[in-house]
């Protein structure tokens, strides 16, 4: 099973690679800036690379694990580090954007974060450079199978979300 994961995730690696570079060829080396607003231009190939999260909550490693990056030698992954880095990075570059999916981590690492940093976020999200996806708890592929705890862990992810940005998320599955 392993070997088939790597497989996958050589190949996701290579369509993505591939990806940009006919997107660089196409602009002559050089990165366009993203708007929405552009269109789809005639013979031009669209590529959307989006810099999106998914840390399961509490599958290989502990959600105390995964929240503050130990015991990698299971899966690497510090969702701390990646939330206090992309906030940063947002800030830097108007242009850029992040999606974020499990607001179980995203509402532990929120309620250490000042009230300027707690601003600064809310502005990112009300520009559209931050933006939950699925919005619940967890992802439902760790969720219990049972229709009622999909909808309760959705529901707490999206009453946390409505109640700290006035927002609900636009894709979901």
């Amino acid at each position: 099973m392993r070997k088939v994961e790597t497989l996958a995730s050589g190949f996701q690696f290579v369509l993505v690679f591939v990806a940009v570079c006919l997107c660089k060829e196409a602009v002559g080396g050089g990165y366009v800036r993203y708007r929405t607003g552009g269109g789809v231009v005639e013979g031009k190939l669209n590529v959307h690379l989006v810099a999106h999260s998914h840390d399961d909550v509490g599958w290989l490693k502990t959600v105390d694990q995964y929240y503050v990056g130990s015991n990698n030698s299971i899966q690497g992954a510090c969702v701390e580090n990646t939330l206090d880095s992309v906030i940063e990075s947002l800030v830097r570059d108007s242009n850029r954007k992040f999606v974020f999916a499990e607001m179980a981590f995203f509402q532990r690492w929120w309620s250490t974060q000042s009230a300027g940093i707690q601003e600064i976020v809310r502005k990112l999200v009300d520009g559209g450079q931050l933006e939950f996806v699925n919005g619940g708890w967890c992802m439902h592929d760790e969720a219990t199978v049972h229709y009622i705890d999909m909808i309760d862990q959705t529901t707490l992810g999206h009453r946390a979300i409505k109640q700290q940005f006035n927002k609900t998320p636009r894709a979901g599955w």
